[in-house]
């Protein structure tokens, strides 16, 4: 019995252990803080391809053209996937809005899961007003 006690209060292997139960955490941590800068480089390149495409609409008046900017602007990514630009009709008034649309996939989820790996809907709009 007595080498049983010996054994037990020994502290041999001890970090190793602590290291084994606290490492789940830290890895979840960076899971969430790389899901986090992806979250916001898709939101940071939305926000920049709607308004590159306001930018040629409001020159241009050609939605077409501001279609393919906003395309282009987006990308091919793992992360996201442009759906949609839309500029409604603006009538006699030089202003307008454009609204882009877009898919932004979770980092750590294959998109073969089903519904688990459903994207989020991302819509962002700005407002100008035609130049011309």
């Amino acid at each position: 019995m007595s080498k049983l006690k010996k054994k037990l209060k020994e502290e041999k292997g001890s970090m190793t252990l602590e290291f084994l139960m606290v490492m789940p955490y830290y890895l979840f941590f960076f899971l969430l803080l790389w899901q986090a800068v992806a979250s916001g480089i898709t939101f940071m390149k939305t926000q920049s391809a709607v308004n590159e495409a306001a930018k040629i609409y409001s020159v241009t008046g050609e939605r077409d053209e501001a279609y393919n900017a906003a395309k282009a602007a987006i990308g091919v990514s793992d992360i996201m996937s442009f759906e949609d630009l839309v500029i409604p009709p603006h009538g006699t008034s030089k202003e307008f809005t454009a609204v882009i649309k877009v898919d932004h996939w979770f980092v750590f989820i294959p998109k073969e899961w089903g519904n688990i790996g459903k994207p989020i809907d991302i819509d962002l709009e700005v407002a100008s007003r035609m130049i011309k």
